[in-house]
């Protein structure tokens, strides 16, 4: 299947290894703190979240560990409160 990923264009992880969303997020808490900070402040995070979600991803999609679509709770426990509510603000709040 070809996905168009023209939505991608602006993205700050464009150019990244993959491997970086997927096994090295997995394995290293202080690496997925620091993807977790590239997403917050990438502006396609809204769209790469609904295109893991709606897709049924696994690995980071806008900030959020999926598997099969879902939050992962295992790879997203690192995340406090206050990251929850911050990045729910991100992706909730109209941009202008």
């Amino acid at each position: 299947m070809v996905y168009n990923i023209e939505w991608a264009n602006g993205a700050k992880c464009i150019g990244l290894a993959t491997n970086t969303f997927f096994d090295l997020y997995e394995e290293s808490p202080s690496l997925a703190k620091d993807v977790d900070d590239l997403c917050m402040s990438c502006p396609k995070r809204r769209e790469c979240l609904a295109l893991g979600v709606s897709r049924r991803e696994w690995g980071v999609w806008g900030g959020i560990y999926l598997e099969d679509g879902d939050i992962s709770e295992e790879y997203n426990r690192h995340k406090t409160s206050e990251d929850w509510n911050e990045l729910w603000l991100s992706l909730t709040t109209p941009t202008q």
